[in-house]
């Protein structure tokens, strides 16, 4: 079984804007799906077959990064780190922890884009970020490489 319904700690640094509990599971074709909590709100995360036999071989625990972008228009990334960052995750798995963050462009230009290939950002810690958190995140692995997505 990929998740496990045990409660867990925050994984790494002191809680700012997550929370880490890991909640209901289920499992239909192959996919996995728990819920955690994020901001305060449910968060379903699913996993796919592929991805979770890909987890189960890490040694270390795969962060994923929720990324809501804020500048010339408003984006959603993903990515991937093997390191733990310096802030709080939420544990999904003893494999899998991820964290959101929102940000925005501290300048707007093509000409800064295209010399370091986005916007400068700041990550924003306001009353009205705090309450924002995505809804649901699918992971997956295509052609040996990991991918994800969210929806708020």
């Amino acid at each position: 079984m990929l998740f496990d319904a045990t409660p867990a700690p925050a994984a790494h640094g002191t809680p700012a804007s997550t929370d880490s509990q890991a909640g209901r599971v289920a499992h239909r074709r192959g996919q996995s799906t728990t819920t955690v909590t994020v901001n305060g709100k449910p968060v379903t995360v699913e996993c796919t077959a592929a991805a979770a036999r890909k987890l189960a071989e890490r040694s270390r625990p795969l962060v994923v990064e929720l990324e809501l972008y804020f500048s010339c228009l408003v984006k959603k990334f993903v990515h991937f780190h093997d390191e733990a960052p310096p802030r709080a995750t939420v544990r999904v798995a003893d494999n899998l922890h991820l964290y959101f963050r929102v940000v925005t462009s501290t300048a707007c230009t093509m000409e800064l884009a295209e010399r370091l290939g986005r916007q400068p950002e700041t990550e924003l810690d306001t009353v009205a970020a705090r309450k924002l958190a995505p809804r649901r995140v699918r992971l997956d692995v295509v052609k040996g490489a990991w991918q994800a997505e969210f929806w708020m």
